[in-house]
């Protein structure tokens, strides 16, 4: 059994870009996840530091979020990893975001591992990102996944080089190992073999 006091993650940072619309059980999970193993994780959005995210439970509002950076202020130097999590909303408003677009891009351009789950990965193809790449996703994006010139794949996590997918809430177990498995890869290393 893994030992969580030994806190792995101690002193890699996180950021998670998510706006209103984010399935929250995606952003909870992770979070979670990634903060009992030592990462410190940051909720990234397009709107102030302070002001809130709405979360949702599929089609029903659940919690708020409070903003701890805004996007516009952030630089992927300062963080080990991005994680998008899903919900119809979130991404397509995201997709919007000139400031969030151009952070998620900047994270793959400097080699550092991009998460994203369900339709999360939605905001890869504005960002440039999907084209050539191996994902999976909400069964929905597949067309336009395949449009952008990605290879899809309907399995729990797909993880191209740095590039990590899942398609749905149910994968959060595997997805959120994936993660983990790849914070502990040094950036600019070869991960070895990918699906």
């Amino acid at each position: 059994m893994e030992q969580l006091s030994s806190k792995p993650l101690e002193g890699k940072r996180v950021a998670m870009l998510m706006t209103d619309g984010v399935e929250q059980i995606e952003y909870t999970s992770p979070r979670a996840y990634l903060e009992e193993r030592g990462a410190t994780v940051v909720l990234l959005a397009p709107k102030p530091a302070g002001a809130t995210v709405q979360g949702f439970h599929h089609l029903q509002p659940a919690d708020t979020f409070r903003v701890e950076l805004d996007v516009a202020d952030a630089r992927p130097m300062d963080f080990d990893a991005l994680v998008l999590p899903g919900g119809v909303a979130n991404p397509d408003q995201l997709r919007m975001s000139r400031a969030a677009i151009d952070f998620i891009r900047d994270f793959d351009v400097e080699d550092k591992m991009v998460a994203a789950i369900c339709h999360g990965p939605w905001t890869l193809i504005d960002a440039g990102i999907a084209q050539a790449k191996h994902l999976t996703s909400w069964p929905s994006l597949k067309r336009d996944l395949l449009n952008a010139g990605a290879e899809w794949t309907d399995e729990a996590v797909v993880i191209d080089a740095r590039l990590v997918t899942s398609r749905k809430p149910d994968d959060l177990p595997a997805f959120n190992d994936a993660i983990f498995k790849e914070l502990m890869v040094a950036a600019g290393t070869d991960p070895g073999p990918t699906s």
